[in-house]
């Protein structure tokens, strides 16, 4: 149906349709991909707990975390200090209209198809240890210490 589209992968994309190839393909993709979503989602909550707000866990191939104690105007830092680290984030801030109301805190976009488990508690671990420096050196700016994680 599609004049753009050379036969050869026409045909190979109707035998792997025919054949059950692909249902098989998404199934195994679903469940690795759901193993992934509950090792970050386990990690967010076992390193960060109650310093983050977890939203949209239950689609796609990311997670929103909401930082409940890192201003935003600290997210440049945040994303300086993990550049550095080696840990990839993704600022959920070039995501809104600069004219409308936004929250006051950093929102990070969390990806989890293309890390293996391990990578990501790690990474996770790692991002929290940044996280937390950034929370206690926020609370000593307002004349406060943060508990010990």
């Amino acid at each position: 149906m599609d004049r753009h589209t050379a036969a050869l992968e026409q045909d190979a994309l109707t035998s792997f349709l025919a054949d059950g190839s692909y249902e098989r393909h998404v199934r195994r993709i679903r469940r690795k991909n759901g193993a992934r979503r509950a090792a970050l989602l386990d990690a967010l909550s076992k390193t960060l707990g109650g310093s983050v707000t977890v939203a949209g866990a239950d689609a796609g191939l990311h997670v929103v975390i909401w930082l409940n104690h890192v201003p935003r105007k600290r997210e440049a830092e945040l994303r300086a200090r993990a550049d550095a680290a080696g840990i990839g984030i993704y600022p959920i801030s070039p995501l809104y209209d600069p004219n409308l109301d936004r929250p006051d805190r950093v929102g990070l976009v969390m990806g989890y198809a293309a890390l293996d488990e391990r990578s990501i508690a790690d990474g996770v671990r790692r991002l929290s240890v940044i996280i937390r420096e950034l929370e206690a050196s926020g609370s000593r700016q307002r004349g406060r210490v943060s508990p010990a994680p």
